[in-house]
């Protein structure tokens, strides 16, 4: 039987996606931090770093970490990021046990071929679907959540923690089905980078705060030109002494629109942008007071820990 002319490009294209399992499974580990059955995390350096998905570690000690080797080895966790379902852990091991997983420089776009890759078994290999992305962002505005990234590829138990690979085996981002979140979705490498840094400069991941309690209003119509087709806004209905918003001049009334040029629609929108890196730097704030735009500059602080009675 003669051979399709469409037969080599398949086979090329099979023998590629199982390639590029291979090079991102060298990279995936097994995370067997709860009680259920383990999930997939990525090696992040090649000292020992590994993220995986934040509501796949229930517990805060005898963490093991599944290496693509066999190896079981303990892992320290080192800081969460609950608001990206992050965290990041320390295996103690020595380097040529460790692949960091490559990462992809460009963001994918709709419609990219990717493979979702884990490793949900101690001593076992990898495991992949296949499927394609679907979306990014959702509609979604706000900085993170604007590129978070929905593929079209099956999540398997096991699979949350673990990379969504391009056809080369690089890294897109980090798979979870946390239960906060409706169905799956990919952060990008380049969130990923952030917390990572955030919680080795920092030993946690910092959340920038103004000092002010906010609610979601529309816009009046007079007003709507200024916020161009924005419309609603989060009125600022308390401002706590000391803080940033007292310091920047803001006011008990004012309507604040867009912060560092990223619309606020709600408050949601707000806690997004107040990421740690814009701790300490001076932010250009549009408000809405008495009908007019006014810009403020205003500095965000570390949000303070709630007081416990």
């Amino acid at each position: 039987m003669s051979e399709s002319p469409q037969s080599p490009t398949l086979s090329a294209l099979s023998d590629g996606l199982a390639a590029a399992v291979e090079r991102a499974g060298a990279g995936t580990v097994t995370v067997d931090a709860r009680r259920r059955l383990p999930a997939s995390g990525i090696v992040w350096d090649d000292q020992g770093l590994i993220v995986t998905a934040s509501h796949v570690v229930e517990r805060e000690e005898a963490i093991q970490v599944g290496l693509a080797n066999g190896a079981a080895v303990p892992a320290t966790l080192l800081g969460r990021d609950l608001s990206r379902d992050l965290v990041l852990l320390r295996v103690e091991t020595g380097g040529d046990a460790l692949t960091p997983a490559p990462r992809r420089t460009a963001p994918v776009r709709v419609g990219n071929i990717v493979l979702a890759v884990g490793r949900p078994r101690v001593g076992g290999g990898p495991t992949a679907t296949f499927g394609t992305v679907v979306a990014i962002g959702q509609g979604r505005r706000t900085t993170s959540a604007a590129s978070l990234i929905s593929a079209e590829v099956t999540m398997l138990p096991g699979f949350s923690g673990g990379p969504l690979v391009d056809v080369t085996g690089e890294i897109a981002g980090l798979n979870t089905s946390g239960p906060a979140r409706s169905g799956g979705v990919t952060i990008p490498v380049a969130q990923i980078e952030r917390v990572a840094t955030e919680v080795q400069a920092h030993g946690r991941v910092r959340h920038g705060w103004l000092g002010v309690t906010l609610q979601s209003v529309t816009l009046p119509e007079g007003t709507r030109d200024d916020a161009g087709e924005q419309t609603t806004g989060l009125l600022v209905v308390n401002i706590a002494s000391g803080s940033p918003a007292a310091t920047a001049g803001l006011i008990v009334g004012d309507i604040l629109i867009a912060l560092d040029d990223q619309d606020l629609v709600d408050v949601a929108d707000l806690q997004q942008n107040l990421t740690g890196d814009r701790i300490g730097t001076a932010l250009p704030a549009r408000v809405l007071r008495g009908g007019e735009r006014r810009e403020i500059a205003v500095t965000p602080a570390e949000r303070p820990e709630p007081t416990r009675e």
